[in-house]
Parts: C-alpha cells; sequence; structure tokens
C-alpha cells in the first residue's frame, strides 16, 4: 500500500508537468518544451524561499508565485517561437540554460533552502498510507483542463491552429497567440510542478527535475498526443505519466542498476517516438 501511495504522488507530479508539455505539443509546428525541467528546478528553489507572515500565508503566496514565474519563462520562449521564429527546439534550450544559469547565479550552486511543513503537508499521508491532496488536486485539475481544452473557444482554436496552421489563419484565428498562450499555459503548469516535487521531496537542489523534461515527452506521446500537432489529451498525458511511473517502479523492484534502468527507459522512449514519428504529415 505505501508503494502505490508513493506511485500516486509522483504521477501526480509528472502529470502537471505533462499537462503543459500536452499543451505545447498539440499547437503543432513541431513545437517542444525542453525547459520543463529547468523551470521546475528554479520554481523548487525559490518558491520555498517567499517567507511573508505566518507560515500559512507564505504557502499561499508560493502557488501564485511559482505560476508566475513559470508563466514568465513560457512567455518567453512563445515569443522566441512565434515572433523572432526560433526552431522551438533551439528555443526552449536556450531558455533551459539561461533559467538554470540564473539560478545558479542567485544560489551561488549551494542552495540553502528551509522547505516549511505546510509545503511538506503535501506529501503527508491523509488515509491509511496514501497521501490524497496530490491526487485529489490532480483530478480536478484535469477535469477543469479538460473542459477547458474540449469546450472554451480558445481549446478549438489551439486544435486547428496546431492541426492546420494556414486554415487557422483564414478563419481569422490568430495562431500566434494562441501558441504563445500554450506555451505561458505550459511554463505555469511546470512551475506549479516544481513546487509540489519540493514539497514532496523535503529538500531542494540544483537541477532536481532535469529528468521530467524528457519523461513529460514521453508521457504525452504514450497518451496518444501527436508530435506533429493538432490531436491530444491531458488525461492521456496523465496515463502515459502513470505508466512511465510503473515502468521505472517495476524496474527498481527488480534491482537493476540506475544506468541500466535509464538504457531500457530510453530505448522504451525511442520505441515510442518511431512509431509516432510514422503519422501522416500531409495535414498542411
Amino acid at each position: 500500500m505505501n508503494n502505490i501511495s508513493s506511485i500516486l504522488m509522483t504521477t501526480s507530479i509528472l502529470t502537471l508537468a505533462s499537462i503543459g508539455q500536452a499543451a505545447v505539443i498539440i499547437s503543432g509546428d513541431s513545437g517542444l518544451d525542453m525547459s520543463v525541467g529547468a523551470i521546475m528546478s528554479m520554481t523548487a528553489l525559490f518558491g520555498p524561499m517567499i517567507n511573508v507572515g505566518s507560515g500559512v500565508l507564505s504557502f499561499i503566496l508560493m502557488i501564485p508565485a511559482t505560476l508566475l514565474m513559470g508563466a514568465i519563462v513560457g512567455a518567453i520562449n512563445g515569443l522566441g517561437v512565434q515572433v523572432l521564429k526560433v526552431v522551438p527546439l533551439v528555443m526552449t534550450l536556450i531558455m533551459s540554460n539561461v533559467v538554470n544559469g540564473f539560478s545558479i547565479m542567485v544560489t551561488k550552486g549551494q542552495p540553502s533552502v528551509m522547505v516549511g511543513k505546510e509545503l511538506q503537508g503535501i506529501s503527508k499521508t491523509l488515509v491509511g498510507p496514501f497521501r490524497i491532496l496530490p491526487t485529489v488536486v490532480i483530478v480536478v485539475l484535469i477535469l477543469l483542463e479538460v473542459f477547458f481544452l474540449r469546450k472554451s473557444r480558445y481549446g478549438r482554436k489551439l486544435f486547428l491552429a496546431g492541426n492546420n496552421r494556414n486554415a487557422a489563419n483564414l478563419c481569422g484565428i490568430n495562431s500566434k497567440k494562441v501558441i504563445v498562450l500554450a506555451y505561458i499555459f505550459g511554463g505555469a503548469m511546470a512551475g506549479f510542478a516544481g513546487l509540489m516535487l519540493v514539497g514532496y521531496a523535503g529538500t531542494a537542489q540544483m537541477n532536481m527535475a532535469s529528468s521530467y523534461t524528457m519523461l513529460s515527452i514521453a508521457a504525452v506521446v504514450i497518451g496518444g498526443t501527436k508530435l506533429t500537432g493538432g490531436k491530444g489529451t491531458f488525461i492521456g498525458g496523465a496515463l502515459g505519466s502513470l505508466v512511465l511511473v510503473l515502468i521505472t517502479n517495476i524496474l527498481q523492484a527488480l534491482n537493476m542498476a540506475a544506468g541500466l534502468r535509464s538504457l531500457i527507459q530510453g530505448i522504451i522512449l525511442i520505441v515510442i517516438l518511431m512509431m509516432n514519428s510514422r503519422a501522416p504529415k500531409l495535414r498542411q
């Protein structure tokens, strides 16, 4: 039961990162956010530094603060891709280095972060061994975002822009604005995921979330999101996150070395991406 609880907690954090990644990939034009891990590491470091009044007040302020930090990086990514016409992969990789450099500059490479008990309460067991709070938060977020993605005007615009940019422009849709907002949303979700991660870990380290970049991409692809854009779901990203966490858990249960686990995970990801790349690319 303790293992199941740990799986749900880890899946919740990865799901947050994959939700934002899914929005960027759905926007099309080979969009990938390679700065997810850097954003998560940054907010994991700086989120707990917010110390205003009581511990509860600080915790309440941490959430919008980390959302804002991630959204700012996402906005820079989106503007670089749409206004400066930088390739998404290159732009987000550059921002990943910028964010990591900023974190090192502020902390001088020696982060000293006190994680308050309110923030650590994210991982507190509530019912038996289960940490209910993160799972409930994820379920509520997914339901809200599924409604937003499928029912709202913006959601329909995002799918159309990702599916066929030319058709979207001919319909009078401002594709640039739609895509920039997708990057902003992706950055905000990564920022929130970083706060959840440090609350669960109880301590902050440099680059502690670096692995989440590739894991978030793998999760959304496993969940059915097409790398060519225009097709995908947040629920699929959540299910893909669960599959990845279960695979990792099984490999750990088999007492495999860390290097071998990474090798197997990499092979699985390559196979998935090879299968996904066979999707038709004639829609444009």
